[in-house]
């Protein structure tokens, strides 16, 4: 059961440093500084929901989201995944469309919310600001193709091991390790997991003993122990 985000601001206030949007330079980042700061939401929580209304556009400070889709027969299909300074809503704001997917926190998030009016005044307003949301729209629209070329060129295995990669480097930013031996708290369910890769769940559990076998990963006490996946798949996208 997921929490939903509550309009009012939270009482916590964010603790981490204020890195709003990496992608964007800090001229840019700016211009929210006077709109308030990031607050910290637990994981579960529920940005906004598939079909409502657009009222806000979301900067992931930092923390992990996924994005889901439900079919009318309530099956669900989980979307993507977005990480610290991604942008999220920016387009139903911009077209004034409802959303259509749910964001979820994964984890425990530091969350900007912009109402769609103040949102929509910068657009207006800040030409620089402007150009670099085109620059990360473009770039998401960049990713959706390179994520249909690695449907049709890429084994399962190494989309596998390219989620792991992308998910560690996010969840274990801190670690100075990073990528020789790395302990994995996923944040997804199996079939979830099996989604974003693109294959059955069966098939994922075939690939997870494989690579047991082969002494990639190891399942110990509900963590994820991975080993030296940087030899192999470490081309994480670089969002400079």
């Amino acid at each position: 059961m997921s929490t939903q985000l509550s309009t009012q601001t939270q009482s916590e206030p964010a603790t981490s440093p204020l890195k709003l949007c990496l992608s964007f330079p800090k001229q840019s980042r700016e211009v929210f500084y006077g709109l308030g700061s990031p607050q910290v939401y637990p994981a579960s929580t529920e940005l906004f929901r598939q079909s409502s209304a657009a009222h806000d556009a979301y900067f992931i400070d930092e923390g992990l989201v996924k994005l889901t889709y439900v079919e009318e027969d309530g099956q669900e299909f989980i979307v993507g995944l977005r990480t610290s300074g991604s942008i999220l809503g920016a387009a139903s704001v911009i077209l004034n469309k409802a959303y259509p997917v749910s964001a979820v926190l994964l984890t425990r998030c530091t969350i900007l919310r912009v109402p769609a009016k103040t949102f929509l005044g910068i657009l207006e307003s800040d030409d620089q600001f402007s150009q670099h949301l085109l620059r990360e729209h473009s770039r998401e629209v960049y990713d959706q193709v390179e994520k249909l070329v690695g449907l049709g060129c890429h084994s399962a295995r190494h989309r596998f091991e390219q989620l792991l990669w992308n998910l560690s480097s996010e969840l274990q930013r801190s670690n100075s390790r990073m990528g020789v031996r790395i302990h994995l708290r996923l944040p997804l369910k199996q079939w979830e997991v099996a989604q974003l890769i693109s294959v059955t769940p069966q098939h994922l559990s075939k690939l997870i003993r494989q690579m047991q076998q082969e002494g990639v990963i190891r399942r110990e006490n509900g963590w994820l122990i991975v080993f030296a996946l940087h030899k192999r798949y470490h081309t994480a996208r670089n969002r400079g």
